[in-house]
């Protein structure tokens, strides 16, 4: 079976393939020596990480053969490909927007900072935390939240 380069890294691929071999996640499983759960948790995922084992096991079971150039870069890096965000939510749903073109968030959830990274940018923004608890204690002590009055 010759994998189509448009499934190559999204788990609905892996699903098209498993369903093509008349396969259930059961059976896949157990050809490709993983758990089940693991079947069903990759065939969910918006981009398949193939360079990881259960991913690697599940495509070898299904006997796909991908060109080497196509495991070095999977479809959701290549420019102008856009692929559902599938980041996490407030409602704790997946987000079903597109991505950015080349990236795998949306504009939403893409580029978003998750704090300093280094030692220096680390201890500017303790200090500034400092003197942000410095001001609210003396302004009057520890910053209450206001309950609203019935």
């Amino acid at each position: 079976m010759r994998l189509n380069p448009e499934f190559a890294s999204t788990g609905a691929g892996l699903r098209h393939h498993r369903k093509a071999a008349r396969l259930t996640q059961a059976a896949l499983a157990e050809l490709a020596g993983i758990g089940r759960h693991a079947v069903q948790y990759w065939e969910a995922r918006p981009v398949l990480d193939r360079r990881g084992w259960a991913v690697k096991r599940m495509i070898e079971a299904l006997a796909v053969y991908v060109a080497e150039h196509d495991i070095q870069r999977p479809v959701v890096l290549r420019p102008g490909k856009r692929v559902i965000c599938g980041a996490k939510t407030r409602k704790g749903t997946p987000c079903r927007c597109k991505s950015e073109p080349g990236k795998r968030r949306c504009k939403f959830h893409g580029g978003m900072s998750t704090g300093p990274k280094t030692p220096e940018g680390r201890q500017r923004i303790a200090e500034a935390q400092r003197r942000r608890w410095q001001r609210s204690w003396t302004d009057g002590g520890v910053p209450q939240l206001q309950s609203p009055t019935h």
